[in-house]
Formats: structure tokens, sequence, C-alpha cells
């Protein structure tokens, strides 16, 4: 995808429907025509942390936001029942047999008017532009649904029906979640619940914003992921409807509970942190008290395994700047981060 990306022009990146419909024209493959154009579709159909969704409407950024928190890769299309898009014409000569010599010439030029299946095409231009981090990092896919038609050199006209992709996994019409194809339970439970379950510091959050957050907070949005993973897959299949979102509520106040907590914790940092800047003017007051009354000094630095009052200091700049690491690479430090963004718009 990211090759894909670097095809598009940039002059065109103001105009979310040129941008679109310059993807759509880069991905398409003539030779390839009538099956997926990502290969390698089989291996990403058969892993269960891979999802295909496909949405007629194209509410894209919703679907990827809450999919993305438990998929390793998000696969999105419109499928072949969106309104047809035209996009453009692609020429080859090939190459014929003459039977009556047995030798190879030129043959006929065939002629490929091709589109997609798409409801929106600005809409979807402007998707690929926001969440252009996570599908350079192959977080997220889209993959059109094509319809074309070929002429051979003016004389003919054959018409193709539309592609479908095959690695869809869920069909979303209605705003209802149905499986066309044969049951995963793992994709069953993960995709139900992430799309049920109240999560309000994504859905206040921009595209754009939730895909460089994910990025830029790597390691946190791995954790998160998996945590919810397990919490999803741990839920009783047996529960009814009620009992469902009882426990998808629970799961909701634990998630802003843990933020509080964080909350808290980089509070803790932030006045360990400026105790850490004072500590190096102290340090040269130390080094003063040293010189008046070295034998005590010394004493509480042998005491603490330390030589000098610097390295005393610098102990406890390095304790605060771990601690901090440590908070940011925890799970709950990308939803904090999230959180803190969509309070602040």
């Amino acid at each position: 995808m990211q090759k894909i990306y670097n095809q598009i022009p940039p002059g065109i990146r103001n105009n979310p429907a040129a941008v679109a419909k310059s993807y759509s024209e880069l991905l398409f493959n003539p030779a390839r025509f009538g099956r997926t154009n990502i290969l390698g579709e089989r291996r990403l159909i058969n892993k269960n942390f891979n999802i295909g969704l496909q949405d007629e409407i194209g509410n894209f950024e919703q679907l990827t936001k809450r999919a993305v928190l438990v998929s390793d890769t998000l696969l999105l299309s419109h499928g072949p029942h969106a309104p047809y898009r035209p996009i453009g014409v692609k020429s080859q000569t090939e190459d014929e047999t003459d039977f009556d010599t047995g030798r190879w010439q030129l043959g006929t030029t065939r002629t490929i008017h091709f589109g997609i299946h798409c409801p929106d095409m600005t809409a979807l231009g402007t998707w690929l532009l926001e969440a252009q981090p996570i599908i350079k990092a192959g977080l997220a896919w889209y993959l059109p649904s094509y319809t074309a038609s070929t002429e051979y050199s003016g004389r003919e006209t054959q018409s193709f029906p539309p592609s479908r992709v095959s690695a869809v996994d869920y069909i979303m019409r209605g705003g209802r979640l149905i499986d066309p194809s044969e049951s995963r339970p793992v994709k069953d439970r993960l995709v139900r619940l992430v799309l049920e379950i109240d999560l309000p510091f994504i859905d206040s959050v921009t595209m754009g914003d939730f895909s460089k957050i994910t990025i830029d907070e790597f390691d946190s949005y791995k954790g998160f992921r998996g945590f919810l993973r397990t919490s999803f897959l741990s839920m009783s299949e047996a529960l009814n409807s009620e009992q469902s979102q009882l426990e998808l509520t629970k799961l909701r106040l634990e998630i802003e509970d843990q933020v509080s907590a964080m909350e808290s914790d980089l509070r803790a940092v932030k006045r360990k942190r400026t105790l850490g800047a004072v500590g190096a003017t102290v340090a040269s007051t130390a080094a003063l008290l040293i010189a008046v009354e070295g034998s005590v000094m010394e004493r509480v630095l042998t005491t603490l395994g330390l030589t000098t009052a610097g390295t005393f200091w610098g102990a406890i700049r390095e304790k605060v700047e771990n601690g901090h690491r440590v908070i940011e690479n925890g799970k709950w430090y990308y939803v904090w981060v999230l959180s803190r963004k969509a309070n602040s718009l």
C-alpha cells in the first residue's frame, strides 16, 4: 500500500475525490481482473486477527476506529452493489497466431474501460488521506470492487460482472452485521463486541488524529489491543443480549478507571520531574556540604551505593525518566492520549 501512496501525484492530494480515483486506477490490474488485486489474499483470510469488512454505505471512519482495536490487518471494501463510478481506460496489444502460416503476428488491441463501486468518491478519498499512517503501516487496506468492459480493436465488446473481494468476512447492511462466510468463532466474537461496546474516547476523535496516535504510540496500542482481545474472548457465548450489555458496560467502566489512574500517574511523574530539575542545582550545594562535612555525606552516599552527590541526583533523574517510559509503553497510555485528544475537541 505504501508503494501505491507514493505514486499518487502530490498535486491532487488536496482533492479527495481525485485521490480516490488515482488510488483505484493505480491498484487496478487488467491481468488479474475478476480476482482480488491483493497478493496472498488466502493468507489474509485464514488468519484469526485479519478482518475483512464490506460497507455499501461507506461509513469507514467508525468501522476503522473500532476494528483496528482488535485486528492485525483490516480490509475494507464497498462491494459490488454500491453505485458505479468510472475510473479510466487501459489498452493492451496482444499477439496471436496466424493459423495459415503458424507464425506469431501482431494481434488485436484490447481496450478496457473500468470503474469501481463506491457510494461517495470524496468520502473515500478523505478516508484514504486521513487513514494514511495506519494504511502505510499495514494496519488497514482498501480494496475496490471493479466493473470493466473490454473492446477488441473496436470490433466486439465483452462485459464482465463486478469483481468480488473474497477476503470479506462480514457485510454491514442497514446498520446490521451480516456474516456471508463460514463460522469463525474468534473473529465473530471480536468484531461483534468491538462494534457494540461504547467507546467515547474513539468516537469523538477524528480519523486523522486516531491514525497518527495509533502509530505514534504503537507499543502502547498493541498492549491495549491485546487487552481488548482477551477481554472479549473471555466473555461467555451463552450470554443473552441484556447480559452481554452488562459485561460490556463493566469493561467500559474498567477502561475509564484505568485512564483516570493513568492521569494520576502522569501527574506524579510530572512532580518528580520538577524535583529532578531542582536536583541539578542542589547537587552543587551538596558538593559544598561534602567539603564542610565530608565524612557525614560520604557515609550516606556509600550506604546508597553511590560515589558523589552528582551520581545521587543522577540516579533520581534516571528513576523519574524510566518511570515515564514505563507509563508510555503501558497499554493504558494509548487510551489516555486518545481520551485527552477527544476532550480537547
